[in-house]
């Protein structure tokens, strides 16, 4: 497993600061959030490339700008618009493949859609074949607490619907805020998890930099372990919940620790 930082934690700051940021802190590897379309543009992307290969650092997760737009486009009854999104969707997807990524998370629908879940989950199957088989990447489903895949429930009908088809990006603070229990959402997820957002929180605060609230990560990680995860392990933060970078890297060595404790004692 390995332990990295998302480039969202720096929003607004643009993408290819936040990146620039980490590279030079010699984080190895890190998820990249893409802030709008024109970042999508061959240029920029062989830019961000080239700051990633110049310091040694792996892109290996890719969250765009557009989960919003998921539920007009791949839970609507409207055929063209979800021809559309797919259209849109293999844009990001290259882009993805050409920084390296193969990892890439989605939001999906939304609570108050009225379409039928179960068409929803339709659609990710084929966006998910899409993506494995033209671009090589592996689309992931995130649990997110305005969405219908923020609850356990739907989670383990997406797995009994989609089977081998679904995998999931685990949030740690949007389980914390959709009201479930964590260890009952890993179970839902199971074996099916493939990237995971990290982060800590305690009573009155849902996002902490992980070290720095109540949350039991020896349970967790073992949970994780159990369930035969071995993805990448991103600390996902808003820019008001931490201070400096330092306190990231700080995150991250209290990770590293907690996380070699777990597996020492799975074993």
């Amino acid at each position: 497993m390995e332990l990295g930082i998302s480039t969202s934690c720096f929003f607004p700051l643009e993408t290819e600061r936040a990146l620039a940021l980490l590279c030079g802190a010699q984080v190895g590897c890190t998820e990249l959030f893409m802030n709008t379309m024109c970042e999508t543009d061959a240029p920029f992307v062989d830019q961000l490339k080239e700051i990633c290969d110049a310091n040694g650092t792996r892109i290996v997760a890719f969250h765009p700008f557009t989960s919003g737009m998921e539920p007009l486009y791949f839970a609507s009854s409207y055929p063209r618009r979800v021809a559309d999104g797919i259209k849109l969707y293999r844009k990001l997807f290259a882009c993805a493949s050409r920084l390296g990524a193969s990892i890439f998370t989605m939001h999906g629908d939304s609570r108050h859609n009225p379409v039928d879940f179960g068409y929803y989950c339709e659609n990710f199957a084929a966006l998910s074949r899409i993506a494995r088989q033209d671009y090589g990447i592996t689309l992931c489903q995130e649990n997110v607490v305005r969405c219908k895949c923020g609850s356990v429930e739907n989670i383990l009908r997406m797995r009994r619907q989609l089977g081998d088809e679904v995998h999931f990006t685990l949030d740690v603070k949007q389980a914390v805020r959709s009201g479930e229990d964590l260890m009952e959402m890993i179970d839902a997820m199971g074996s099916a998890i493939a990237h995971l957002h990290i982060s800590d929180h305690m009573p009155g605060e849902d996002c902490l930099p992980p070290g720095q609230g109540s949350m039991e990560y020896l349970p967790f990680f073992r949970r994780l372990v159990g369930k035969g995860f071995d993805g990448a392990i991103i600390i996902e933060l808003y820019r008001h919940n931490f201070g400096e970078l330092s306190d990231l890297l700080q995150a991250r060595e209290f990770l590293r620790q907690q996380l070699q404790l777990a597996v020492k004692n799975t074993i």
